[in-house]
């Protein structure tokens, strides 16, 4: 008889029983429809989000702010005050932001931050990696004041505080990094 491997979980579950208000299981229910993911997906999701970032973004100097008050205020800068603005975040706030959510400052924990950021923003983006590298494309939509501005400060991460070869390109509303091996 021909065994057959049966592959194991990535980490062990296990079962808890919580009470919820019954307006806030109707609203979960109906999210996870709207989603196409079962409610114990989408409560894994939530866990996951709060335990990863919204338990400790405050305490990491992060803040929720209307995207529409961002972009006015990128817009009256200018590419002087964007470069050194960019610089600043990157060199101090971002270092500060990766050390306090996931203990250390390197290139993969910036990248395990920028992704769960890119979710909770709800920006679409993609991730394609090949032999050479790495490229990733975010769509923003909110003008090129900003993409030059997330352009800057992932060139000044990449080139000047992990010496990794980088491009980045940009449009009024979309970022393109690469990231070369």
């Amino acid at each position: 008889m021909k065994s057959v491997e049966i592959p194991k979980p990535s980490s062990t579950t296990t079962c808890a029983t919580f009470r919820l208000p019954k307006e806030k299981l109707e609203q979960l229910r109906k999210v996870s429809q709207t989603k196409d993911v079962t409610p114990n997906t989408l409560v894994n999701q939530i866990i996951n989000s709060y335990l990863d970032w919204h338990s400790r973004a405050a305490h990491a100097k992060l803040y929720y702010l209307p995207k529409s008050f961002l972009i006015r205020l990128l817009n009256e800068l200018t590419e002087k005050e964007l470069n050194e603005l960019a610089r600043d975040v990157a060199k101090n706030d971002f270092v500060d932001i990766s050390l306090f959510l996931r203990g250390g400052f390197n290139l993969d924990s910036t990248s395990n931050i920028a992704e769960p950021w890119l979710k909770i923003a709800q920006m679409p983006y993609r991730i394609e990696i090949n032999g050479d590298g790495c490229k990733i494309i975010i769509e923003h939509d909110m003008g090129i004041k900003y993409s030059y501005f997330i352009k800057e400060i992932s060139r000044y991460l990449l080139e000047v505080a992990f010496k990794a070869k980088s491009s980045c390109d940009v449009t009024e509303n979309a970022v393109i990094i690469k990231i070369e091996q």
